[in-house]
């Protein structure tokens, strides 16, 4: 059997969410910023969040893209807490990747699906729910090593799938 590996090929795959070119989507008509929180934005187990981050958030908004955080996590006071500090709206236990939270977050934020981009480090739920939803999807390198012995594995996984698109050697 065959599988098509298609639906989680990410449009752009970086080492970071600063290498970016907002720039550019924003040329492409994207004013929506649908973002991952853990390990796209912040390491899993920090909850500090730096100046830099201030002020990439701060450079977002001022290049006028409008931006929802959407996690999975199972420790929603965290989420509450950077969407707080970050004064960003947020969507947790999201379940992607299904469209809900994704659909959810394109009506709080008045988009339609041809304006948004999908940012995050999990293929299989970021990148694909942005895919099966319709979205511009980013693919970032995580910003630390897993510890967690399931999303260990599920790294593992994600790796042979970019070995298979030719994104990784």
């Amino acid at each position: 059997m065959d599988l098509n590996l298609e639906i989680f090929r990410p449009r752009e795959y970086l080492n970071s969410i600063y290498l970016i070119d907002f720039d550019k989507l924003k040329s492409k008509g994207i004013r929506a910023i649908l973002m991952d929180i853990d390990e796209t934005l912040l390491p899993r187990e920090m909850l500090d969040i730096s100046p830099v981050l201030f002020s990439f958030i701060a450079e977002l908004r001022e290049k006028g893209f409008n931006i929802c955080l959407v996690s999975n996590s199972i420790h929603p006071e965290r989420i509450d807490y950077v969407s707080k500090t970050l004064k960003l709206p947020s969507i947790t236990l999201a379940a992607k990747p299904f469209p809900f939270a994704f659909e959810k977050a394109l009506k709080l934020l008045g988009a339609k699906k041809s304006e948004a981009v999908v940012i995050g480090d999990q293929l299989f739920m970021d990148i694909l729910g942005g895919n099966l939803t319709g979205i511009y999807t980013i693919l970032v390198k995580p910003m630390s090593a897993e510890r967690f012995w399931l999303r260990q594995l599920m790294r593992t996984g994600e790796k042979y799938v970019l070995h298979k698109l030719g994104l990784e050697g």
